[in-house]
């Protein structure tokens, strides 16, 4: 059974918060502002420019997208978009200093929760579906940090964010329920791989006859 923490939504952003000065790790707002919607716009066009490899979609397709389509995209029910900002203190908490211009937004990570994958269908690798019915999974994407600002551990913080919100989401806070989380990497990427090993996550086993080349790894949330 997994063990669950008794933080509220409050405690958990506090949570996030009280980390390295360098960095601060904010959750976007589920009802975004406009400032919000410019800064993720802005670092995920950046993501699709340096690395269009590492992503199923493409810069030209989502540089067309309006603003709202933006906001939908962050607005959407039982998923989070967390960020990793710049030069932000630890002495202050406010939304303000996330959307300081001087604070660059520099890595992100979208966990979508079991309600929104069951809405869209999800179907999670046979390697990592259990008998039980009291499973909730969670698929990790978009996981990306600038390259000025890699190997300074941002990617684990980010992962570790993502972590803490499945272990506060509502949709999963059955004490029966198994959280899976579940992400996809290209089999080139080995920095990736190995980041997510250091965390718990293991390879799983692709669907036979699967298109897609890339490595479902996975984990069940203690």
């Amino acid at each position: 059974m997994a063990i669950r923490t008794s933080l509220s939504h409050a405690q958990f952003r506090f949570v996030l918060t009280m980390v390295d000065p360098a960095y601060k790790v904010h959750v976007v707002p589920s009802m975004p502002s406009e400032h919000h919607v410019v800064r993720y716009k802005a670092l995920r066009l950046q993501a699709l420019q340096i690395d269009p490899e590492c992503f199923s979609s493409t810069y030209d397709r989502e540089s067309s997208m309006s603003n709202e389509e933006w906001r939908a995209r962050l607005h959407s029910g039982d998923k989070v978009t967390i960020a990793a900002v710049t030069g932000a203190s630890i002495q202050s908490l406010s939304e303000s200093e996330m959307l300081n211009p001087e604070n660059e937004w520099v890595g992100t990570v979208t966990v979508l929760g079991p309600n929104f994958l069951q809405i869209h269908a999800f179907s999670p690798p046979k390697g990592v579906q259990w008998v039980e019915e009291n499973v909730k999974y969670y698929l990790f994407v978009g996981v990306w940090v600038h390259p000025s600002h890699r190997g300074k551990g941002l990617g684990k913080r980010l992962v570790s964010a993502g972590m803490d919100w499945v272990r506060v989401d509502e949709a999963g806070h059955n004490s029966a329920d198994k959280q899976i989380l579940l992400l996809q990497i290209m089999p080139g990427n080995k920095s990736a791989i190995e980041l997510y090993r250091s965390i718990g996550f293991y390879p799983i086993e692709s669907d036979k006859g699967a298109t897609n080349t890339d490595i479902w790894m996975g984990m069940e949330l203690a």
